[in-house]
């Protein structure tokens, strides 16, 4: 009988863990498993730069998004949104120098979008899903007009202008702290995270104990916007110009880390900024482990998918036998 409880309490423990072991499981095997196939060369202080450079936008679109995640909500808009916002700036700067207006002017244009979508989906009473694909088909179709009129890629008159967010590790990880404190501090020690997670439990629960739904998901939406405008200036740093491509990708690159950090896609009381911030220096760890291993690029999006098709299978809550996914 003893090792019978043993074994009842050690499944208990395993299942009640289940988005620990995947979130600190997962990194720990990426950084074992290419520490041995780089040869070391992955925490190399070169490789260890551009990592950072790398997760910086990444993880600052996965930390604003996970508010929607949070109420069950779904976007696959940012990585439009996004390259809309990286178009924005490199017009702004190239034309007044002004790196500040370009973030500002990119910040607001973001929210405006973020805020639109949802106003579409609550007004018209369709999936969230279906009003970001609209949003995402603007985006995409305005960066592509806007190339195709400057020779399909717009490169930025003046580099430095907008070098250091690429160069300056320091400013990329103050930036990055900032964005998760601030978040933390929302989604854990305020109504808004509180009640964001509610609804994703249980909408109608959630609002007969005072939530206030449409008000939650507009909030949510507008802090996402945010920390996609900002993103935006660091994606354009990176690249140094606009093509029409810009962007493309972010969008699946945000849900694979989210699930990666042991997030389910359906929301809900086990969903943590943790989760956005470790899914993050996995997918990225992975990604550019394997680039440094020499396996080819096709392989890593192919690794990417498997990766969110099998991890979604296993954090997706289930209620009375009937898998839930995002409304």
């Amino acid at each position: 009988m003893n090792e019978e409880n043993k074994k009842v309490k050690i499944g208990l423990f395993i299942k009640k863990q289940k988005s620990n072991i995947i979130q600190y499981g997962c990194l720990i095997l990426v950084v074992i498993l290419f520490s041995i196939l780089t040869g070391g060369q992955l925490f190399s202080s070169y490789n260890i730069k551009s990592l950072i450079g790398q997760i910086t936008p990444l993880l600052i679109m996965s930390v604003g998004l996970i508010f929607i995640f949070a109420h069950a909500g779904m976007d696959i808009s940012c990585g439009a949104v996004v390259g809309l916002n990286a178009l924005i700036s490199i017009l702004i700067i190239n034309n007044t120098g002004s790196v500040l207006l370009a973030l500002i002017v990119s910040v607001v244009v973001s929210l405006a979008l973020y805020l639109f979508n949802l106003f579409i989906s609550i007004k018209f009473r369709i999936m969230a899903t279906i009003s970001s694909l609209a949003i995402m088909f603007i985006a995409r179709g305005i960066i592509t007009y806007v190339c195709s009129l400057n020779d399909g890629v717009i490169q930025l008159a003046n580099y430095n202008s907008i070098s250091n967010l690429k160069s300056n590790v320091t400013l990329q990880l103050i930036v990055c702290i900032v964005v998760v404190v601030i978040a933390v501090i929302l989604f854990n020690f305020t109504k808004l995270g509180h009640q964001a997670k509610a609804i994703g439990e249980n909408p109608l629960s959630a609002e007969q104990s005072g939530a206030n739904v449409n008000k939650i998901k507009y909030l949510c939406y507008a802090f996402a916007g945010l920390c996609v405008g900002i993103a935006g200036i660091f994606v354009l740093a990176r690249s140094g110009n606009v093509g029409k491509n810009i962007g493309s990708g972010n969008e699946m690159d945000v849900m694979v880390a989210i699930i990666l950090g042991g997030t389910s896609l359906s929301g809900g009381s086990k969903t943590k900024i943790s989760s956005a911030v470790v899914g993050c220096i996995t997918l990225k760890l992975l990604s550019n482990g394997m680039s440094i291993a020499g396996i080819p690029t096709e392989m890593v999006s192919l690794v990417k998918g498997i990766l969110f098709i099998v991890i979604i299978m296993t954090t997706l809550r289930q209620s009375k036998n009937v898998k839930e996914m995002p409304r």
